[in-house]
């Protein structure tokens, strides 16, 4: 029986938000339903000095580690959380590389089973920044390489690493990852979102759509997520381009919703690509009103370069009901390649010509997210596992 769950990560959404923080702290939230003591050891968080409680978790502050990054003071005062700790946990979960100075010690609590989540891997890292054409994201590969050699490392310290989408399965199992995770150690379980927090809303879509003054019978391609330049949404802006040049201005809205490094940029090449009539851009918004702007959309356009595990963003809108247009083999998931648009993202003309081909989606519309992408059905899959492991450890 799992009777408590530690977790350690960089970051929370009390931190920022996206993909790999919005799972941790949901998971966090459901385990906290059926076990009785769900901890977070995270970094500092602004205006928190000490643990508190939210949603049935307790997050632990470490307060001289920077926030929302790895840094010494990380990999030290984590290591000093896990020795003083008396008690074992029922498992210890690490969010990408947020234990790998505590795994190191893990004979402190021989029976406790570590599990890795992996969002992606230093070498999906390497590969997307090359896909990118951007030189600051070239220059930045060698520290991936440094951290390629200590993932291969720190892998074989884990009782499994789950994957979060088929694309990571695949890195993982492929060399040099390989060389120190065993086929045997790597689980897959999917990404999941909670439906009914992205269930389709009426009056949140005549409202947003109003205060944007678009109409409803124009289409609103929703663009969601962190403007960096490895999301390529320039790519959607060449697309707005070419549906402009083929007489489809008045038909179209392209909605950006988030901020990142790559916004100056991009609103330099809305105005080169004359398109301040057709895009714009919301900025960032909190987590509980993006789903406002799921509503509004009729589309949804992932135009990434990088290779994803499994974008959140993706599940989101299609809980929402909304049709998704994506880069083909981004999502790299077959259960769900039924319910995806899949184009070459890098080529305008397709691109504009699978937006004109997806039906948009108007009125009342249901989830199109298959079950298994639920986070229900995600948390209890964790929960089997861990249960499953400790049994292997007191055995």
């Amino acid at each position: 029986m799992i009777e408590s769950v530690l977790i350690f990560a960089r970051a929370t959404p009390h931190h920022h938000t996206g993909g790999m923080e919005t799972l941790a702290w949901s998971l966090a939230a459901e385990w906290a339903k059926v076990v009785s003591d769900v901890q977070i050891v995270t970094t500092a968080v602004p205006g928190a000095r000490e643990s508190f409680s939210a949603d049935g978790v307790t997050v632990v502050p470490l307060s001289n580690a920077r926030p929302g990054v790895y840094s010494s003071a990380w990999w030290d005062e984590s290591l000093a959380y896990w020795r003083s700790r008396k008690t074992a946990p029922s498992v210890v979960l690490s969010v990408s590389a947020g234990a790998y100075s505590v795994v190191r010690e893990r004979s402190r609590h021989p029976q406790t089973p570590f599990v890795m989540q992996a969002h992606g891997t230093s070498a999906m890292e390497i590969a997307s920044k090359l896909r990118a054409h951007d030189l600051r994201s070239v220059a930045t590969a060698p520290k991936n390489v440094i951290g390629l050699v200590r993932d291969l490392a720190r892998y074989r310290d884990f009782d499994r690493i789950v994957a979060v989408g088929e694309n990571v399965v695949q890195s993982l199992v492929a060399k040099p990852q390989s060389w120190s995770v065993p086929p045997d150690k790597v689980r897959l379980i999917p990404n999941g979102v909670r439906a009914e927090d992205h269930g389709f809303d009426a009056r949140a879509r005549a409202e947003v759509r109003s205060a944007l003054g678009i109409d409803d019978g124009t289409t609103v391609v929703g663009c969601i997520g962190r403007m960096h330049v490895q999301k390529r949404l320039d790519r959607a802006l060449r697309g707005a381009a070419m549906l402009r040049d083929r007489g489809c201005a008045d038909q179209f809205r392209f909605v950006l919703v988030g901020d990142g490094p790559d916004e100056g940029r991009l609103r330099g090449l809305v105005r080169e690509l004359h398109l301040e009539d057709m895009v714009v851009f919301v900025g960032r918004v909190e987590p509980d009103s993006v789903r406002k702007y799921y509503a509004a959309a009729d589309v949804s356009l992932l135009t990434t370069a990088r290779l994803e595990g499994l974008p959140m963003a993706v599940l989101e809108a299609l809980a929402c009901g909304l049709p998704c247009v994506v880069p083909t083999g981004a999502v790299g998931s077959q259960a769900l390649r039924g319910v995806l648009h899949e184009v070459d993202a890098g080529d305008p003309g397709l691109l504009a010509d699978a937006l004109k081909d997806v039906a948009p989606a108007r009125g009342a519309r249901a989830s199109l997210l298959p079950s298994e992408f639920l986070l229900e059905q995600c948390a209890k899959d964790y929960l089997t596992l861990f249960g499953e492991l400790g049994s292997l450890r007191r055995g």
